[in-house]
């Protein structure tokens, strides 16, 4: 998702996350690809296929400067997380969301933490880790609900990466 368009403030558009490993994100790119067919994919507004695949850990960042996320999580250990089956968001009035569910009581635990202390302008309610594979036109994303391809996939992130209101991207370790 194009998180840069969609910002409830312009110097609110910093975001978060973990990126998945080569593996995974291909095998999690090929599932997409052999069975989400390109004639259902919402290509408008910037969506479509996801390219990076990644876990959002949290969006609506009101600051620049990587320094402040390094201090406050410079002491977290690395993140553990668990892909479960195939779900799915129908939020947007115009598309639906196909993703892989994600079980981490880490990133749970680090959004709030970052939540509580940043100032943060989130457009959603509540923090739903996840990991996007699609945009797909509306009513077409249920029929992938359930699927167990990924299910208890273990992964373990030891960095996460911050991408300010400028789109500048910083890599920031954990446990360091």
């Amino acid at each position: 998702m194009n998180w840069y368009k969609i910002a409830k403030k312009d110097s609110c558009k910093g975001w978060m996350a973990v990126r998945l490993d080569t593996t995974n994100s291909s095998k999690i790119k090929k599932w997409g690809k052999k069975y989400i067919s390109d004639d259902i994919i919402y290509t408008k507004k910037g969506h479509g296929r996801e390219g990076g695949t990644h876990i959002t850990l949290v969006h609506g960042l009101c600051l620049d400067d990587p320094a402040v996320i390094r201090k406050l999580v410079e002491k977290e250990k690395p993140i553990k997380d668990k892909l479960k089956r195939i779900g799915f968001f129908r939020k947007d009035p115009d598309f639906d969301v196909v993703i892989i569910k994600i079980e981490s009581k880490d990133l749970e635990k680090l959004n709030n933490k970052i939540s509580k202390f940043l100032n943060v302008e989130s457009i959603y309610d509540e923090y739903q880790p996840h990991c996007t594979i699609a945009y797909v036109k509306k009513g077409e994303a249920a029929k992938y609900a359930g699927d167990t391809t990924f299910n208890d996939t273990n992964l373990i992130f030891d960095k996460i990466v911050f991408i300010n209101n400028k789109n500048e991207e910083s890599n920031i370790n954990l446990g360091k």
